[in-house]
């Protein structure tokens, strides 16, 4: 039987030594049998185990739960909003809308998670129609028929091109460079 105060070593508090550390001693040991090695090399590997011992001492971060939302006014005088909420465990979900004067919005809801990610659309701009690229569903409320407006206007030439000036005609004229003529021109 033990005494009450002995203190002595059970196999929960036995000091296993790291890796890391390990891999420093051996290096130690090895450093101070072969004198050729020059300090330089020596503080770059002995740098390099320092950092990835530093390294496996850092602990991960643990996901903390989210939300957020936020509307604002655009430029153009419409309206940007989005929201969006995480559980900690790498869920997320959430929307953003984008309306315009003209009474145009977009709505896109989406969620990522173990499944993936994703979204539905929907819209009433005109050119949207009503298709699934990509696995995200788009429904579009946007009349059809309706013109797809386009501010580039083309613009007819003002006046007829003019005509280049002729001047005098230049004759270009291959001269070989054997030529006595062509010393000093090549």
């Amino acid at each position: 039987m033990r005494p009450s105060n002995c203190k002595c070593a059970t196999s929960s508090s036995i000091i296993k030594p790291e890796w890391h550390q390990t891999g420093t001693l051996i290096f130690l040991a090895a450093i101070t049998r072969i004198p050729q090695l020059k300090f330089e090399a020596v503080f770059i590997v002995f740098s390099a185990l320092l950092a990835v011992g530093v390294a496996q001492i850092a602990e991960r971060a643990i996901p903390l739960p989210y939300s957020f939302t936020y509307s604002a006014p655009t430029e153009d005088g419409g309206n940007s909003a989005r929201q969006e909420s995480g559980d900690g465990s790498g869920r997320v979900s959430g929307s953003y809308t984008v309306n315009n004067l003209e009474g145009h919005s977009r709505v896109v809801e989406y969620i990522a998670d173990e499944n993936g990610f994703r979204a539905a659309v929907r819209s009433n701009e005109p050119g949207t129609a009503n298709i699934n690229p990509a696995d995200v569903s788009m429904e579009s409320s946007a009349d059809s028929s309706a013109p797809v407006f386009n501010n580039d206007v083309l613009r007819q030439p003002s006046a007829r091109p003019v005509e280049p000036e002729r001047g005098q005609a230049v004759r270009y004229v291959l001269v070989p460079s054997a030529d006595p003529r062509a010393v000093g021109y090549y």
